[in-house]
């Protein structure tokens, strides 16, 4: 399905849109009106391209894909955590004072969703393993509204 059509599809989603939340209650299909086996989903916290680059760039390599849509979305969790604060968070959760593992690990708390959104498209559009006719775009979802907002 192309951009236009995942636009379309968005509005009708959302003018039948029962308010939702957080990740694993945003059904991707539904929000962009994909039927099961149209679209690869891959999830991970923050919508980050780095975390996803891996199959997504497979996706297109092996299945095909030809579009990549990173979509992050309003009232995200990550927004405004820092990497100070998900380390604390880790280290208290796992009753641990001091941790090597804990502080390497990248946190990639989100300071701003626009921003966000704009560098994980410039990561994946300027991936050296991206093939040039893959179209990478970015959205914000707004999880009050339903509705799939293009971020330039």
């Amino acid at each position: 399905m192309d951009f236009h059509g995942l636009i379309e599809n968005n509005k009708k989603f959302a003018s039948t849109f029962d308010i939702t939340c957080m990740d694993c209650r945003i059904d991707p299909l539904a929000v962009c009106g994909y039927k099961v086996g149209e679209a690869t989903i891959i999830r991970n916290a923050g919508a980050y391209a780095e975390d996803a680059a891996r199959s997504a760039l497979l996706a297109t390599h092996a299945l095909g894909g030809e579009e990549i849509h990173i979509i992050k979305h309003t009232k995200c969790g990550l927004i405004g955590v820092s990497t100070e604060a998900g380390h604390a968070l880790i280290k208290s959760n796992l009753g641990l004072k001091e941790s090597e593992d804990v502080d390497k690990f990248p946190v990639l708390g989100i300071d701003n969703l626009e921003t966000s959104t704009k560098e994980a498209v410039e990561y994946m559009r300027v991936h050296p393993l991206l093939m040039p006719k893959v179209r990478v775009t970015g959205f914000i979802y707004d999880t009050d509204t339903g509705l799939l907002q293009q971020v330039e």
